[in-house]
C-alpha cells in the first residue's frame, strides 16, 4: 500500500482547479464517438502503358513531319475524404506533357482521356474527356494538368475504398492503339 501524503493548501487548489478543467473534456469525449476516424484509403491509380503515349499523325505515315501532336501523362495528384451516405470522394488531376507537330496547322489541339473505376477486375464506371491545350505564343509544347475530377466511391462495412482502383489512360482510336502497342518498351530488369 503507497502511503498518502497530506496535500498543502495551495495544492489542493491547484488539484480542483485541474478537476474542474477536466470535467468539461470529459463531457466532451463521452459524446463523441468511442472510434477514431481516419482519412478513407485512397484507391490505386493504374495507368495501362498501351494508353499512356498519345501520337495524332496526318495520315498514315508515322515520321516527324507527319507528326499532329503527342502527349504523355505525366502525374496523378490526388486526395480521398469521408462522403456522404457511406461513400469516399476521391479528387484528381491529370498532369499532361503535350507537344504540337510539325505537321499541325493550328495552336491548339484537343487530347482525348478516359477514366474508369475497376471493382474486383470489372468497370463499374467509365467516362471520357477531351483536354483542350493551346500553344500560346508560338509555343510548341505544354506542361498542364486536367481539370479536378471528382470521383464518388460506394463504401461499406464489407466494401472498403482500397478494394477499388482507378485507371487513367488517352482514349485511343484502334490504329492508335495498334501503334503504342507496337512501339512499347517494355522495361527490362537486371540483377544486382
Amino acid at each position: 500500500m503507497i502511503a498518502a501524503f497530506p496535500l498543502s493548501r495551495l495544492s489542493r487548489r491547484a488539484l480542483k482547479f485541474c478537476m474542474m478543467g477536466a470535467v468539461p473534456l470529459l463531457v466532451a469525449c463521452s459524446s463523441e464517438s468511442d472510434s477514431i476516424d481516419f482519412a478513407p484509403a485512397c484507391p490505386v491509380v493504374e495507368i495501362p502503358g498501351e494508353a499512356a503515349d498519345y501520337y495524332q499523325y496526318s495520315g498514315n505515315d508515322h515520321d516527324v513531319t507527319h507528326l499532329v501532336a503527342r502527349a504523355s501523362l505525366t502525374r496523378v495528384v490526388g486526395s480521398c475524404e469521408a462522403g456522404e451516405h457511406r461513400s469516399v470522394m476521391t479528387n484528381m488531376k491529370i498532369g499532361l506533357h503535350v507537344e504540337r507537330g510539325p505537321a499541325s496547322n493550328v495552336n491548339f489541339v484537343n487530347i482525348p482521356y478516359f477514366v474508369a473505376v475497376v471493382f474486383n477486375g470489372e468497370i463499374k464506371s467509365k467516362k471520357e474527356f477531351v483536354a483542350h491545350v493551346s500553344f500560346d505564343d508560338g509555343r510548341m509544347q505544354d506542361l498542364t494538368h486536367t481539370r479536378n475530377i471528382p470521383i464518388t466511391l460506394p463504401v461499406s462495412r464489407h466494401v472498403h475504398s482500397d478494394q477499388y482502383h482507378i485507371e487513367i489512360g488517352f482514349q485511343l482510336t484502334k490504329a492508335q492503339l495498334d501503334f503504342n502497342r507496337a512501339h512499347l518498351v517494355m522495361p527490362t530488369f537486371h540483377k544486382m
